[in-house]
């Protein structure tokens, strides 16, 4: 891990409030060119030069440690959140009138659309990632609510009913045609994803919107 690059990433944070995170491969085993998955957050949206400047200094810093850019979702929409977006990503507004779940690769204005970007922020709250500068408190709250949100998403793709864990955790996996990982919902198999649902699961019995029985989970959609 280069704690410098990190270290360089966080000292970027535009605003006094907020958190600022990475995600991705930074955050697991990264290769030396590996893009740096960033996200930072605030109260209000960036004015327009301000969020420019944050995109030029952020591509600057690829640039000095010679790191691989990835703009397949551009720069301006994934780069900065406000607390609202991310509260909405983590009510999975994202996907609301979504009849599949796969990624729109090859599809920029998809890619860049707002409700993507509400996908990309679930997405970079229940992945393995590193936690930078910024509110932690506002931070913890936001990945309490996300994981609350994944597993409730991971539910919706399942069916209602008595499922396994086993079963909710597949359906953030793969689809039905055997999409994985980044073509899907961008999560891999492993301890943080069984985690992250039990933790989510555990809130939403919590709220009595589920029934836990071990690895067994009864529900019915609200």
């Amino acid at each position: 891990m280069n704690t410098d690059l990190l270290t360089a990433a966080a000292a970027l944070h535009p605003t006094s409030a907020g958190y600022a995170l990475v995600y991705g491969s930074h955050a697991i085993h990264p290769r030396p060119t590996s893009d740096l998955d960033l996200l930072y957050t605030g109260n209000r949206p960036l004015a327009p030069d301000r969020l420019a400047q944050l995109i030029y200094d952020v591509k600057h810093l690829h640039a000095e440690h010679d790191l691989t850019l990835d703009e397949e979702v551009s720069y301006t929409t994934k780069l900065y959140a406000t607390s609202a977006e991310i509260e909405s990503a983590a009510r999975l507004d994202g996907f609301i009138g979504v009849s599949g779940y796969a990624t729109p690769v090859g599809d920029p204005q998809m890619l860049n659309s707002p409700a993507f970007k509400r996908r990309l922020l679930l997405n970079a709250l229940t992945t393995p990632h590193l936690f930078l500068t910024g509110d932690v408190h506002t931070y913890r709250r936001h990945v309490a609510k996300a994981e609350r949100g994944c597993a409730l998403l991971a539910l919706r793709i399942a069916g209602a009913g008595k499922i396994r864990l086993a079963d909710a955790t597949g359906a953030l996996l793969a689809s039905p045609e055997g999409l994985t990982e980044k073509r899907f919902l961008g999560y891999r198999p492993g301890p943080h994803l069984y985690a992250v649902l039990r933790r989510g699961l555990a809130d939403l019995a919590h709220e009595h919107l589920v029934h836990l029985d071990h690895d067994a989970i009864t529900w019915r959609p609200t």
